[in-house]
């Protein structure tokens, strides 16, 4: 099935039409909540229950924006919301723990991205293009890809962060300078010719698109 829209979608002077713009927001906004949320979840379940339900589980996607998370989704067309914080005293394993937590994001991006897609391959079989659910699915399925990158804060850091004494400055070093690692990356990428990064990545992301939406 072809897609109205580029895959990724990176917001460009070639990508500037309102509707898509609009459509892009929207996409991320859900990307940061459904992220966070499924992080939440994950921890929820692993028995990292908290007192008061409600400072975890909001619903609320502008009470999960970061600023930098933010600024990656207009750079790269993902991003990242605030750390969702966890309790790993409960845990039986707590390094495997905090990893499946961190990776309860990107995982349930990939679901969204399957429900958006079900229903583009749904209204595609009726004549219909709809170009919302496109791009949900598009701007998800790209969130959970990239997040494999092992550079705080995204899910890919934590299998090496769990080799790594939180207590010690290598650590808190990696984990601070993280995010500012990434956008000066994603900064590199958009103003030059040369883009390891996406071109590693972005075939992944074309691939898991076309599984979602394939007839």
């Amino acid at each position: 099935m072809d897609t109205p829209l580029p895959v990724p979608y990176v917001i460009g002077a070639a990508h500037l039409a309102l509707d898509d713009v609009t459509a892009f927001v929207i996409s991320a906004l859900l990307a940061v909540m459904i992220h966070a949320e499924g992080q939440a979840f994950v921890a929820t379940a692993l028995g990292d229950v908290q007192p008061d339900r409600s400072r975890r589980f909001h619903f609320n996607a502008f009470l999960h924006l970061d600023i930098l998370g933010t600024l990656s989704f207009l750079l790269a067309g993902f991003g990242w919301p605030r750390k969702v914080d966890i309790d790993t005293t409960p845990f039986a394993n707590p390094a495997l723990a905090a990893i499946l937590v961190r990776f309860g994001g990107p995982v349930a991006n990939f679901l969204m991205a399957g429900i958006a897609g079900s229903i583009v391959w749904v209204l595609s079989h009726w004549g219909s293009q709809d170009r919302v659910f496109t791009m949900v699915a598009i701007v998800n399925v790209t969130t959970a890809v990239y997040h494999l990158i092992p550079i705080p804060p995204l899910a890919g850091a934590s299998l090496i962060s769990t080799f790594l004494d939180p207590r010690k400055n290598a650590h808190q070093l990696y984990t601070r300078m993280g995010p500012y690692i990434l956008i000066g990356i994603f900064l590199f990428e958009r103003f030059s010719h040369w883009k390891p990064v996406s071109t590693l990545l972005n075939p992944w992301v074309v691939r898991a698109f076309k599984f979602i939406i394939s007839d």
